[in-house]
């Protein structure tokens, strides 16, 4: 009589067990499909100066680039171009990241269907937001072409008291720069504070996150049929 009575109990605890080790299975073999943080496109990236940029800031830019985006990465000194001074606010003392980025796009010409990464050295700034700089800014959309970094407010020796670092410098560089070709590839901002996706408001903020999309970035990259696409919540 006891025997019966334990069977249900026996049952359930015999599901519960094939629910766990179809979800460990499960785990795995999304583990297994988006490895190590990376996303696959296919356009190949030119790093491009905008302004005096210091190519020995450029260069370390490729290996980390490469893998992430799992494409050919070129660093293009012959299409380097000037900062337009139009795009300079006077009132701000900054430039404004769109007449910087417009001109990049506009100037730069790469194969059609290659991305754009531009680097400067001045302080960029969106006039309409309530931040008083950005560390950079993509073209998005279906039809983006690239995007634009400044290395001014991640540049440790820019601040008081600061000291060059260039290692850190560089760290900074490659995670805002896998942050704003992100988006040109049409990723969109994400609340894990440790994905490249998530937005910084500060130098700190950067150090903390990893130069790795988290999954549900690399699933939104390259949606599977086996997988259920979680959508990030935008910040």
């Amino acid at each position: 009589m006891n025997i019966l009575r334990a069977l249900p109990l026996l049952f359930v605890l015999l599901v519960l067990f094939a629910v766990f080790i179809f979800l460990l299975s499960s785990c795995s073999s999304s583990e297994q499909e988006y490895p190590e943080g990376n996303i696959d496109v296919d356009s190949e990236i030119y790093i491009v100066p905008v302004g005096d940029v210091d190519e020995d800031l450029l260069y370390p830019l490729i290996d980390k680039l490469e893998k992430r985006f799992t494409t050919t990465v070129h660093v293009a000194l012959d299409k380097g171009i000037p900062v337009p001074e139009d795009a300079y606010d006077y009132d701000a003392q900054q430039y404004v990241a769109m007449y910087v980025l417009y001109e990049l796009l506009t100037k730069v010409e790469v194969p059609e269907n290659d991305k754009i990464l531009g680097v400067t050295n001045v302080d960029l700034f969106v006039p309409e937001s309530d931040r008083g700089f950005i560390f950079g800014q993509a073209h998005v959309g279906k039809n983006a072409k690239g995007a634009i970094i400044s290395t001014i407010r991640m540049n440790p020796k820019s601040y008081k008291g600061g000291r060059e670092d260039k290692e850190l410098l560089i760290s900074r560089m490659t995670k805002e720069a896998i942050h704003e070709l992100g988006h040109v590839f049409g990723l969109k901002n994400c609340y894990e504070k440790e994905c490249v996706m998530y937005l910084p408001k500060n130098r700190k903020e950067i150090d903390k996150k990893t130069d790795s999309f988290c999954l549900p970035c690399q699933k939104l990259s390259r949606p599977s049929p086996k997988d259920k696409v979680v959508k990030p919540p935008e910040l």
